[in-house]
Order: structure tokens, then sequence, then C-alpha cells
């Protein structure tokens, strides 16, 4: 998944029910597949202390462009929404890669 990816910014309240999600994805991000797969990816992790906070996911990818997602307060978004969010467009661009390199 990090392949395509520069930069992953995750912000949410550790303690609060609503950031399953975030915490879902990151827990992804973090896995060592994902670590060895580009580790020059950047990863920030920021911890709130306000529950009411909505959790935030910023990625920015190889070609610049960026995705916010905010998942807190209400989101209906699961952890492998957000995942398959950041998969679809990762996925494009591998097969953009691919078609310059034949």
């Amino acid at each position: 998944m990090l392949k395509q990816i520069t930069n992953v910014r995750v912000s949410f309240c550790p303690f609060s029910k609503s950031t399953t999600s975030t915490k879902v994805f990151l827990n992804r991000v973090l896995s060592k597949e994902n670590s060895t797969a580009n580790p020059s990816c950047k990863i920030d992790i920021v911890t709130t202390n306000f529950a009411k906070d909505p959790s935030t996911i910023d990625v920015t990818f190889k070609d610049g462009k960026k995705l916010h997602i905010s998942s807190g307060g209400g989101g209906k978004m699961s952890g492998d929404d957000i995942i398959a969010q950041v998969q679809k467009y990762s996925k494009r661009l591998s097969q953009q890669e691919d078609l310059k390199s034949q």
C-alpha cells in the first residue's frame, strides 16, 4: 500500500471510541510488509487529548496528490473503507508507471 505514498499524517485521540477506523488504518500502515515496501515513506502520528476532535488522515502520493480523510464525529467509514480509498489511487499510479515503463 505504501509503495506510491510519500507521506502519511494521522491525527486522533487514542481514547475515543470513534477512532477505531483510524487505528485500523494506522495498524495496516505500520505493518512490517508496508514499511519494507517503502522505507522512505514518512509517517507522522499526532495524538490529541480531546475525544470530540475528529480523527484525520492525510496521505500524500508520489505524484503530489493529497487525500484528506476525516473519520471522526459520527463518520461511517470503516478502516477497510479508508484503506480501499488509498489503495484505489495507489493502484492507478502503479498502472500509470507500468504503462510508462513499457
